[in-house]
């Protein structure tokens, strides 16, 4: 990026989120260099480190970039104190090994070209890379912590080459390259279509992709499920839904390990009750997170005044839609930090938390972030956050509602809210379920 487009960036950022949020991304990026730093550069001689698996991401480890980044890391972190741990992720100029064991760090550059930018089927670069980076360290199997931005047909060629193939599904990537499932140019939820014409022209909206490009991905994708050794989801609604959409699945190999915040309950912050129900959106503020949804409920609240609310949005994201909330009267606390929300919820007294996604969510730290505060949470009934929310822990509303069902259950949010005051417990680290999955497979 250049410095011209870095200063537009910035600005917008200023624009949109306000120079807090820009503070606390720079503190993000200068985290991330330290961790990067962290990890002195070795020559490929000299990598002195063995495991048995090596963890493949196809991002950045960078908690800025979501959730499934930072519930990776802070799963890797406690593997760590069990195990020597290799990660592979693209960085510029190829990929980056690093590699950790009781404390002592190394990094190796492997030089190559990163993913396409646009959806592939194969990716020989990839499938290079990733036997040269196995066999620097003796690892028989890889573990390949999400598909998206993936080729396929690379990903399901691995157990061929030799390397035992684990895959954690963190989205619907193995059914459509757009993982949110997100129909172009509508932004609504395709409800997972599968009519040949209508995928294409959503995907024809981004890519300029073949025609028949859909089925084979879909095909490459169910041989690398089909031919991993073990297959981990996120929740039971992705396991369930994936094996629909994904014939031939053999129900011994999957498996659910959840994700989890780092963070733990928040203590209730005694304060004065104000008339006003406090109702926050958390999350990033984009289309299919149900920005646009917020937006109409808070329009629509303006024109009740039998409706008391204070309106505040948590989260960075799309900068046109957070300009439009402050023109509302909206408090736009912008990007936070990962971990940091339990206490941001806590902090500026908000009664009831609205997660608003328009697709079904395969499962959204943010909720269980919401809950760590005692913090009800309004959602729409679909996905993930649903199977969580069940049992008195939030609202849930008819996905056909909208806005109209939203304001509807912010009238009953306050009692919601006093009903769950109390903070509710952390679920248990991931890594001891991944760790015991690991013995399973002999490793």
């Amino acid at each position: 990026m250049s410095l011209l487009d870095r200063s537009r960036l910035a600005v917008r950022l200023l624009l949109g989120e306000g120079p807090g949020s820009v503070v606390r991304r720079l503190l993000d990026r200068a985290e991330e260099r330290r961790r990067r730093e962290s990890f002195p550069e070795v020559d490929e001689e000299k990598l002195a480190f063995r495991a048995a698996v090596l963890n493949m991401l196809p991002t950045l480890p960078a908690p800025r970039l979501g959730g499934v980044q930072t519930g990776f890391l802070h799963r890797l972190e406690q593997e760590g104190t069990h195990r020597p741990v290799a990660l592979l992720y693209p960085s510029r100029g190829g990929y980056r090994l690093e590699t950790e064991d009781r404390g002592r760090r190394a990094a190796v550059t492997l030089p190559g070209p990163a993913p396409p930018a646009t959806p592939a089927l194969r990716d020989p670069a990839f499938e290079a890379v990733v036997q040269r980076g196995a066999r620097l360290i003796g690892a028989s199997t890889v573990h390949v912590e999400n598909l998206a931005g993936l080729a396929p047909g690379s990903v399901a060629a691995l157990p061929r080459n030799g390397l035992q193939l684990i895959v954690t599904v963190q989205d619907f990537s193995p059914f459509c390259p757009r993982p949110h499932l997100l129909e172009q140019p509508a932004d609504a939820f395709c409800n997972y279509c599968t009519d040949p014409d209508r995928c294409w022209r959503c995907l024809a909206d981004s890519w300029q992709l073949d025609p028949a490009f859909l089925e084979e991905y879909r095909r490459l994708a169910a041989e690398a499920m089909r031919s991993a050794a073990a297959v981990v989801y996120l929740s039971v609604f992705l396991r369930e839904r994936l094996a629909a959409l994904v014939p031939g699945l053999d129900p011994e190999r999957q498996h659910v390990i959840a994700p989890s915040s780092s963070g733990s309950a928040v203590p209730k912050k005694e304060s004065p009750r104000s008339d006003a129900l406090h109702a926050a959106f958390v999350g990033a503020v984009k289309p299919h997170k149900g920005a646009l949804v917020f937006e109409q409920v808070v329009r629509a609240a303006r024109g009740r005044s039998s409706m008391a609310v204070r309106w505040s949005a948590y989260g960075g994201g799309d900068t046109s839609i957070l300009r439009r909330l402050r023109a509302l009267g909206v408090s736009v606390h912008g990007y936070y930090r990962a971990d940091s929300l339990p206490d941001l919820l806590r902090r500026d007294g908000v009664d009831v938390a609205l997660v608003l996604s328009i697709w079904p969510e395969t499962y959204t730290l943010v909720v269980d972030e919401c809950l760590l505060a005692g913090v009800p949470v309004v959602a729409f009934d679909m996905g993930a956050p649903a199977e969580r929310l069940r049992g008195g822990r939030g609202l849930l509303i008819p996905a056909e509602a909208g806005a109209d069902g939203v304001l509807q259950a912010l009238a009953s949010a306050r009692s919601a809210a006093e009903a769950q005051a109390a903070a509710v417990p952390p679920a248990p680290h991931p890594a001891q379920a991944t760790l015991a999955l690991y013995a399973r497979l002999g490793l």
